[in-house]
């Protein structure tokens, strides 16, 4: 009765210990997964941002991360789903929502130039990426048609703002698509001009100045 009692006691203790270490070793194969389908994204990133997404190929890829090509298609079906994921990475969109959450409630003055000019920085930090967006638009249709759906999305983020402060009643009611497109689009051809530009203007004064200028607009009072 006693080792009758034992094993009906063992049995149990010894299904929960298998299934244990079953949930451990699937927690670390899943670890080990993602792991590598990181890889793959930022060796890509780099890859696309240096030779050019059209003239990349999947091979080319998966010997520059040291695997085999067949793994690639096991984590990507296409080049063009890692392109989606390398943007999905290393898009600025998260610090941009963070930023403008945190300062959402703050003067339009302040925010805007504060952003405008991180904003800037962002697109500097992210520099691979924004690479592939600026020498790619021509040569393969996704490349535009991704590039498209984060600036909108950024711009909305904007926007978003905008419609607070006018709500709030610091800004007059107008078309603040306007004005975020406005803003982005500066800010993106800033950043894009290089050096040229900037010996003739920092870009933190240009910033600061644009949005002083959108925001007491320029027309002269009339009399």
């Amino acid at each position: 009765m006693t080792a009758h009692l034992t094993a009906n006691i063992i049995q149990p203790m010894n299904e929960h210990s298998v299934k244990t270490e079953k949930a451990r070793r699937s927690t670390w194969r899943d670890e080990k997964a993602e792991e590598r389908r990181l890889q793959l994204i930022d060796t890509a990133l780099e890859v696309f941002a240096r030779k050019g997404f059209d003239k990349t190929s999947v091979r080319e890829l998966a010997t520059a991360a040291g695997v085999a090509q067949g793994l690639m298609y096991h984590y990507f079906k296409s080049k063009d789903k890692l392109l989606e994921a390398v943007v999905e990475r290393h898009s600025f969109l998260p610090q941009l929502k963070s930023l403008l959450a945190t300062l959402h409630n703050e003067a339009a003055a302040k925010v805007l130039k504060a952003v405008g000019r991180q904003f800037y920085d962002l697109l500097g930090q992210k520099e691979s990426l924004m690479n592939i967006f600026f020498h790619e638009t021509q040569s393969h249709p996704i490349v535009p048609r991704i590039w498209r759906g984060i600036m909108n999305e950024g711009i909305s983020l904007f926007q978003n703002y905008l419609d607070e402060r006018v709500k709030a009643g610091e800004l007059k009611a107008h078309n603040t698509d306007v004005t975020a497109r406005m803003l982005a689009y500066a800010i993106v051809l800033l950043r894009a001009g290089g050096v040229a530009f900037h010996q003739r203007t920092r870009p933190e004064a240009f910033i600061d100045q644009m949005v002083d200028n959108i925001l007491g607009g320029i027309a002269a009072p009339v009399n």
